[in-house]
């Protein structure tokens, strides 16, 4: 079920045990290749994807394209707005859908930028809300829910994970959107850093940095772009479908927790 398509009154009668997922994205440069509302795009299509499969077992919100993304700004076409009033955001719409007495809700998240921001709001939120705390609170960025099938052995791709504008997202959005991708445009370069502790291309960093995109990357884009093709992002696509259809019939029957202390 769509959000966008109920009038008051349906919301009013729909099973509040449902679960809500509200899928969030971006606007931010992806390369010289794919369009700035990549993350959007991506999201909004493994959303509304599942949202068919599910039918009346989930209640889909559209999704948040606006997000957070000052890390980008050097890029132009860029549009965020910063981590604490990005959590202020999230908090306001979990905080109407609690209002609507729905209480299983899954923040489906599509740009890594928003993850922190977004953690944080849930967790304030459940310490200043009672009502809060005593719902399901979930959040799952899509590749990280879907990661049995985001690597290469199940998709053939040349790169050992999914960074930025790279072979994989360069593949979903082949898959999604070709009419946006100029694949003869794309910039292949070096890693930025790669060393024993920080590896800003590949998996198995010990230390995490804190830098502006333009420190890692000159066009935008990171990983191998040019390897990708519609084929992968077709796999990619129907498998991280398969995971959020497969974890939200899951979601919908976790049992309501209720406070066992302190005692």
């Amino acid at each position: 079920m769509l959000w966008e398509e109920q009038s008051w009154p349906k919301i009013k009668e729909i099973d509040k045990n449902t679960p809500v997922v509200i899928p969030t994205g971006s606007c931010e440069q992806h390369g010289h290749h794919l369009p700035v509302f990549v993350d959007s795009i991506q999201v909004d299509g493994i959303a509304r994807r599942s949202e068919r499969e599910l039918g009346d077992a989930v209640l889909l919100l559209p999704t948040l394209w606006l997000g957070s993304s000052h890390h980008h700004l050097d890029f132009p076409g860029t549009v965020s707005v910063p981590p604490a009033l990005y959590s202020q955001m999230i908090k306001s719409v979990a905080t109407c859908v609690l209002e609507a007495k729905f209480h299983r809700i899954l923040f489906l998240n599509g740009h890594g930028g928003n993850h922190v921001p977004i953690a944080h709001a849930l967790s304030e939120l459940a310490m200043q809300s009672d009502e809060a705390n005593a719902a399901l609170l979930a959040l799952a960025t899509w590749w990280e829910l879907g990661r049995t099938v985001v690597n290469p052995d199940h998709l053939g791709t040349q790169t050992p994970c999914l960074t930025h504008a790279c072979e994989y997202e360069t593949s979903l959005v082949m898959a999604l959107r070709p009419d946006l991708v100029a694949l003869d445009r794309a910039v292949e370069g070096s890693p930025a850093l790669h060393n024993d502790w920080v590896r800003t291309e590949s998996p198995g960093s010990k230390v995490a940095i804190f830098k502006r995109f333009n420190y890692l990357t000159a066009a935008g884009s990171m990983g191998r772009p040019t390897a990708a093709s519609a084929e992968k992002g077709q796999r990619l696509l129907d498998g991280v479908v398969d995971e959020v259809v497969k974890f939200v019939r899951d979601f919908a029957t976790w049992p309501e927790l209720s406070a066992v202390g302190p005692r």
